[in-house]
């Protein structure tokens, strides 16, 4: 995914804010593709708990509706807050969100999703 930039000097908040932006214009592109991506998407742990007392976990079955950006992007940022997941710029993980990076062309960010392994 690319997104576009300003200036080659932001903040890991702005940089999550147009990953975010991003990830949701192209959900909005291809009705199928949304619902592959909703596929490999995940449920966070207070969602888990709120349906386990049904029983059940389950992702939604339908198409999901393009969320709301101001709530999707607050979201990533808790997310990031609570190391959900962490972003490396050019080999170095960043760890604030209001941490200035300087993005240089050719040089990788990653997101990365973070999972606990069974057992601890």
């Amino acid at each position: 995914m690319l997104v576009e930039l300003a200036d080659d000097r932001t903040t890991v908040r702005e940089l999550i804010r147009k990953a975010v932006e991003e990830q949701i214009r192209l959900l909005g592109v291809d009705v199928s593709r949304r619902r592959d991506m909703h596929d490999r998407q995940y449920l966070l742990a207070e969602e888990i708990q709120a349906q386990a007392a049904s029983g059940v976990i389950r992702l939604p079955a339908a198409p999901l509706a393009l969320p709301d950006i101001t709530e999707a992007v607050a979201r990533a940022h808790r997310a990031f807050e609570r190391n959900v997941f962490v972003v490396f710029v050019a080999g170095r993980q960043v760890d604030r969100l209001d941490e200035e990076i300087v993005l240089r062309p050719g040089e990788p960010v990653v997101f990365l999703r973070l999972t606990a392994l069974a057992g601890g």
